[in-house]
């Protein structure tokens, strides 16, 4: 995994050992997206993918005490197989928006790399200031965190006869 930091963006590189259409489907199906997002496990966390121009992106994560973390965004472009460009929440309640950060722009780029797929997530936030509050929200360590069950979740399902991920 490669990170860089500059002014007011973030960027996180990640290399899955995965096709990019399965990519692709565990970033955009909101079944899968709830099983990867976040730190509290799939029975906490719940997500709403509507794929399309000016669609929602929501995920939903309960924390084992009980606190709400919403990250959400409207999708401002999409192209299939390739990019996802979201904008943050701007009434989200936390810098680092639970991994789509208030007013910023998430950009996810798939790229093939054979046999595997280069996940680039890039957050162009509105400030230096903005940038730095998500920072010390923690949204590198849990980004890297989040990526890091992306890995296992894509592992596992890879391990999964081909018709049980044919219909998800």
């Amino acid at each position: 995994m490669l990170n860089t930091v500059s002014k007011n963006q973030i960027t996180i590189i990640r290399r899955c050992k995965a096709p990019r259409e399965l990519v692709w489907r565990v970033w955009t199906d909101p079944d899968h997206v709830a099983k990867w997002w976040g730190p509290f496990g799939s029975e906490h966390t719940t997500s709403m993918v509507e794929l399309k121009v000016g669609g929602i992106y929501y995920v939903g994560m309960r924390a084992p005490d009980g606190s709400e973390h919403p990250s959400r965004g409207v999708i401002s472009e999409l192209i299939p197989f390739e990019k996802i460009v979201i904008m943050g929440d701007p009434n989200a309640l936390d810098a680092c928006g639970a991994g789509l950060p208030p007013k910023a722009v998430v950009t996810i780029l798939f790229e093939d790399d054979s046999p595997g797929t280069t996940v680039t997530l890039d957050a162009v936030f509105d400030s230096e200031a903005a940038r730095i509050a998500a920072e010390d929200s923690d949204y590198l360590i849990n980004w890297t965190a989040t990526l890091d069950a992306l890995d296992a979740y894509l592992a596992k399902i890879m391990e999964e006869p081909l018709e049980s991920t044919k219909s998800q």
